[in-house]
């Protein structure tokens, strides 16, 4: 063995001193050279050989396990999202293609970007063949799925807060969500271009016949100007997290302030009052638990990236793989989280999964479980009613007679003509013709703008007055709903 192919590997350990992804591996190969006697260490050989970045066997073990998990898991639910959309006519409305396009981008994260990314952290050197098209595309496949995954998060959390704030303007159509979604991707494409560009297969000639490594290739990224890295990862940062945050944060907010307010809109019975709470409660749960899973999940990545960027923490190569591994499985876990928050979540969404389920796997009890959870949630409803009445009771007896003095006091459209009793009165409407409507009463000053109406004018207001609360029983599934909250009594004669 000459000197040629020593000072080849001292010359590659020297320029990658800095990169954490090749500076251990190329300190060993230095070694595989002795100097004195030109031998090669033959454990050394074996473990080239092998190609593992990892020593432990149980860590090598449990990232294998848990990443395939992830890959399973979100293949399926990603999967039976698009079946649902794509087998059902019904299915394909403008709004269900943003859930559709969230689908498939998560796919392409089980598929495409978990595996590799999976590879990359196992490996030591490039694995697969000397060309400079694989490397290229990895880092490229990689953010443009993540790119495309956070950006139509957000794009459903304005379609949201378009349908449910603003409810009187246009609905988007099929041709104005597929349009959106070029534009989702067009970004995403830019976005993850300088990792096409810049990233490139590296080759070097070894000739170390004996050990049977004759050429190493590493994957790296040679950025034009100095922290060119650093600086990537602080845009992606600010576009790929901090502003999609902010934007469902802010719009799930103004949708739980907006559907509070036509909650409080309408004074209602007891019983009703509280399944209305209820509606309310499992809405402001959802829209929380959808922001602060997105939130949980891209951290910690997004924060190791800019770390390791700016100020490099880690002085063993195996701390920092794994590290970086259980922070990419972090923000991996999205892509199994969005089909249970944007799918199971959605009743008509559900009601397709347990058809496809039933058709492909017959032996999985959907029904059996789904009756178990639903005996389960009625136990615990029946509970907390059982624990209102008792202290109820005991307000009452507490109270004496507050209870009757403010029904006599009564809530409506003001004055005592018969016009106002109609108002008021829910018999006026009829128990047979809509007995969830009747049970509304229009707080006063609604009830006086529109008592001069009709029965049927007042029927189709106090349903539209209705109409947010009806959407919070059921919010995943606002893609099939006719929002008519805003809408003035003049206009829901054209409804």
């Amino acid at each position: 063995m000459g000197e040629d192919e020593t000072e080849l590997a001292l010359r590659l350990l020297q320029r990658y001193n800095l990169s954490t992804n090749l500076s251990g591996f190329l300190y060993e190969l230095s070694q595989l050279i002795n100097n004195s006697k030109h031998l090669i260490d033959p454990e050394l050989v074996e473990m080239y050989k092998r190609n593992r970045s990892i020593d432990s066997d149980v860590i090598f073990g449990v990232l294998v396990f848990a990443y395939s998990t992830l890959i399973l898991l979100g293949s399926c639910g990603n999967g039976l999202v698009v079946v649902a959309v794509v087998r059902k006519p019904a299915m394909r409305t403008a709004r269900n293609l943003f859930i559709v396009n969230l689908a498939v981008s998560d796919l392409l994260l089980c598929l495409v970007t978990m595996p590799l990314t999976l590879m990359e952290v196992l490996t030591i050197y490039w694995p697969l063949g000397t060309h400079q098209l694989p490397c290229k595309m990895l880092g490229a496949l990689q953010a443009t799925s993540i790119f495309v995954s956070t950006i139509s998060i957000t794009a459903i959390a304005l379609d949201r807060y378009h349908v449910i704030v603003y409810p009187t303007r246009p609905a988007l159509q099929v041709v104005g969500a597929a349009g959106f979604l070029i534009i989702i991707w067009l970004l995403a494409i830019v976005l993850a271009a300088p990792l096409f560009i810049w990233r490139i297969l590296e080759v070097h000639e070894l000739n170390l016949h004996a050990a049977g490594i004759d050429t190493i290739a590493f994957c790296v990224e040679e950025w034009p100007i100095e922290h060119g890295r650093a600086v990537y990862s602080i845009v992606s940062l600010v576009v790929q997290y901090l502003l999609p945050i902010a934007t469902v944060t802010v719009a799930y907010s103004r949708i739980c302030r907006k559907l509070r307010n036509r909650y409080l809109a309408s004074v209602r019975r007891e019983a009703s009052r509280r399944k209305e709470d209820r509606r309310m409660r499992r809405t402001n749960s959802l829209l929380v638990a959808i922001a602060l899973i997105f939130c949980v999940s891209w951290l910690p990545l997004n924060v190791f990236n800019v770390c390791v960027d700016l100020y490099d923490p880690f002085e063993e190569r195996q701390n920092m793989l794994i590290s970086y591994a259980v922070c990419h499985m972090i923000g991996m876990s999205s892509a199994c989280s969005n089909p249970l928050l944007y799918g199971w979540l959605n009743e008509n969404f559900r009601k397709e999964f347990k058809e496809i389920l039933a058709i492909f796997c017959p032996w999985i009890p959907v029904e059996a479980v789904q009756e178990r959870v639903n005996s389960i949630r009625s136990s615990m409803r029946e509970s907390r009613r059982r624990r209102r009445a008792e202290r109820d009771v005991s307000q009452a007896r507490s109270g004496g007679g507050n209870a009757k003095a403010s029904a006599d006091s009564g809530i409506g459209c003001g004055g005592g003509n018969n016009r106002t009793r109609e108002c008021d009165s829910p018999t006026a409407v009829g128990p047979s013709e809509e007995p969830m409507i009747t049970n509304v009463v229009v707080a006063s000053r609604e009830s006086q703008q529109h008592c001069g109406l009709s029965v049927d004018t007042q029927l189709a207001y106090r349903k539209a007055l209705d109409t947010s609360v009806m959407v919070a029983e059921n919010l995943s599934g606002l893609t099939e709903m006719t929002v008519l909250t805003n809408h003035s009594p003049a206009t829901l004669h054209q409804v």
